[in-house]
């Protein structure tokens, strides 16, 4: 048997240790790694879900060509001739912007990368630009503190307050539970702020269902609070922020009445809340990426983190926010190139459909890697329709998704378990390995190895000088100061020595000012306000619903709100065990639209329409309807109802943004 330590590739929080056994009569079992300094032994059912694709019946056996509509076997050689020629010729024809190349972050490997080495090393191709996910509150805390940073997990057991802010960690964030339930014994005051009860509101003491989309304006409405009532840490305030006068200016339009009536939070709430988040410190916010998909999504954060700046929860022990980090990126090598070296034309995420099919020069060749963007994108009707003029699409994947399936050349890619390489993520301070317990099976080969083998085909083998190995202590080379190695990694995770227990400790912010800027300038210059108005643009209009519901609601083609988490069991379109939608619904909307729990529904928006099975339950907001993303029927999946849409900052996508109208389907 053989025995390996390695790490879950998973674009999650966790980032959970493993230990992987192997034998030819037990096959490939992994297990928790109990030495794991976050994680510690328990692991959820997407780990098992990965081992359980390395032998499976559904993995993607060896290249496919589709001839005729059809896939057919192919060689490894002769897969690399075509796409050799493919690049070639569009190289000739139309140039490097002819060739599209999606990506994101279906696996957390730093090798895995090379992918976009590659297309750099060919001049710079079409890329997206932006984020699908969390752009929006990361760019505003690049304009707010200078960075994203933050503390270490174990941090939060020394907070007083704890509000999961658009954040459910008994789903999305497992091992961060245990610290919570910690805090909490030690006296603790733990706070949900959600439009649904979610399963984290089990062991909070106190659960606020505020409208969708209106988290920034609760925020700017408890600021109104504070400045009123002066309970502003003074000291911190003087020393450590700018931009106090023009926030309170705007925090002024936030008056508690008013913000009631948008978010559905009393005046008496908004004040305790307000109280115990100046009065009752360190405060703690862990907030999560919901929140900030809306089109006011980054102004939404910046609200968030003035609360914290008011109040000098910030640079202390058990206080700040958790939102994500930039530790590694400063302290490891990158195997992408110097930005100086090439330039790629770039498209947002949320228009990327859009911008594809009036591009010039035409996209005329498509390579997809990390990702599913036929399920995964915004407006995913108008991505087949843009797919299928690409004259020829290649991606690489593990088994046949949906995007896979409608292109015309399909490369086999390993899994985490047949390969070597580095997680380091945006959330875990710790540094480990996904280490080779077995060869790759079939004919899988990893994507650094594919895109080496092309460059050298190619005469790019200047740009790709090193073997896998070579990369990954190319990589790990500045951190040989403090004694870590490829070899000691193999041994085991390291906690990163580079990453403080206590983010931004130093009160050294890295903004124009070296403060916090309530006000700043690059916000100016981006967004064309310099304060945070969560209120701006789409979000105002949207939010203006909840002004005249009570009178106006017949006069809304589509008067419901519609949110598509994140699923318990499956990673976006990743581990998805059925096909079908899945709708939750509170009782009032049900009775509404005369539905109960196993009815169907047809969902629609202005963009398209779909069936799912209705189940209702008190958890979901009166006004809202809930449909888990990554599922799919035919192929389809809960995007289809979307469009994109640009967001305040970042160039995120507003996945929320959508609303929607119910309607019992009836079935003669």
């Amino acid at each position: 048997m053989t025995v390996l330590r390695s790490a879950c590739p998973l674009n999650c929080p966790d980032s959970c240790g493993f230990v992987v056994e192997y034998s030819e009569d037990k096959g490939l079992q992994v297990h928790g790694d109990k030495k794991h300094p976050l994680t510690k032994g328990f692991i959820c059912s997407k780990a098992q879900a990965q081992a359980q694709r390395v032998f499976s019946a559904e993995r993607l056996r060896f290249p496919l060509l589709k001839d005729q509509g059809v896939f057919r076997r192919i060689s490894w050689d002769e897969a690399y001739i075509l796409l050799a020629d493919k690049i070639e010729e569009t190289l000739k024809e139309v140039g490097a912007r002819g060739i599209l190349h999606h990506y994101d972050y279906g696996h957390n490997g730093t090798l895995r990368e090379l992918d976009r080495r590659f297309f750099q090393a060919l001049g710079g191709v079409t890329e997206p630009r932006g984020s699908m996910c969390w752009g929006a509150g990361y760019r505003a805390q690049e304009i707010d503190f200078g960075g994203v940073l933050a503390s270490d997990w174990t941090q939060v057991t020394q907070a007083k307050v704890i509000i999961l802010w658009g954040r459910d960690p008994a789903i999305t964030n497992l091992h961060m539970v245990p610290l919570l339930l910690e805090a909490k014994k030690a006296g603790a005051r733990i706070v949900v702020i959600n439009p649904v009860r979610v399963k984290s509101a089990d062991f909070a003491q106190d659960y606020v269902q505020v409208n969708p989309g209106s988290d920034g304006v609760l925020a700017m409405g408890i600021a109104h609070i504070i400045l009123r009532e002066g309970w502003l840490d003074w000291d911190f305030v003087r020393r450590s922020v700018q931009g106090l006068e023009a926030f309170a200016q705007r925090a002024k339009e936030y008056n508690p009445e008013r913000v009631a009536i948008l978010t559905g939070i009393s005046v008496e709430k908004q004040e305790e809340l307000a109280q115990i988040i100046s009065r009752t410190r360190p405060v703690t916010i862990l907030a999560g990426y919901g929140l900030q998909r809306y089109s006011g999504g980054g102004n939404t954060l910046r609200a968030i983190d003035a609360l914290l700046a008011l109040t000098g929860n910030l640079g202390k022990s058990g206080a700040g926010i958790h939102y994500g980090n930039q530790y590694h990126g400063r302290h490891l090598n990158k195997v992408t190139m110097d930005r100086h070296r090439y330039q790629s034309r770039t498209f947002p995420h949320p228009f990327l459909a859009e911008e594809i099919r009036k591009a010039d020069p035409p996209i005329r060749l498509a390579v997809v890697t990390r990702s599913n963007p036929l399920v995964q994108q915004p407006d995913s009707l108008l991505w087949r329709e843009v797919w299928r003029e690409i004259p020829f699409k290649v991606t690489f994947d593990i088994t046949l998704t949906e995007t896979a399936r409608h292109s015309d050349m399909v490369l086999p890619v390993t899994t985490a378990f047949e390969e070597e390489d580095l997680i380091a993520t945006s959330w875990s301070p710790i540094l480990q390995l996904t280490q080779k317990i077995v060869e790759p099976q079939y004919e899988a080969r990893s994507e650094a190895v594919i895109f080496t083998e092309l460059a050298h085909r190619l005469g790019l083998g200047e740009a790709f000088p090193y073997t896998t190995e070579q990369w990954l202590e190319y990589v790990l080379a500045p951190l040989s100061e403090y004694g870590i190695t490829l070899e000691s990694l193999r041994k085991g995770p390291i906690r990163a020595p580079y990453i403080p227990e206590v983010a931004w400790e130093d009160l050294q912010f890295k903004t124009p000012s070296g403060k916090i800027e309530l006000a700043s300038e690059i916000a100016l210059a981006e967004y064309g306000d310099a304060v945070a108005d969560p209120l701006l643009e789409g979000s105002r209009d949207n939010l203006k619903v909840y002004q005249e519901f009570s009178k106006t609601q017949s006069q809304w083609d589509y008067p419901w709100y519609l949110i598509t988490p994140h699923p318990h069991h499956s990673l976006h379109s990743q581990f998805q065990e059925t096909e079908g939608f899945q709708l939750y619904i509170h009782p009032q909307l049900a009775e509404k639209h005369y539905l109960f729990t196993g009815d169907r529904a047809l969902v629609e928006t202005e963009h398209g329409q779909l069936l799912a099975w209705v189940s209702v339950s008190e958890d979901i907001h009166p006004q809202t309807v809930v449909i888990p993303e990554g599922g799919t029927v035919d192929g389809f999946g809960v995007n289809q109802l979307l469009a994109g849409k640009p967001s305040d900052f970042g160039e995120s996508t507003p996945y929320y943004e959508a609303r929607c109208q119910l309607r019992k389907w009836m079935v003669d």
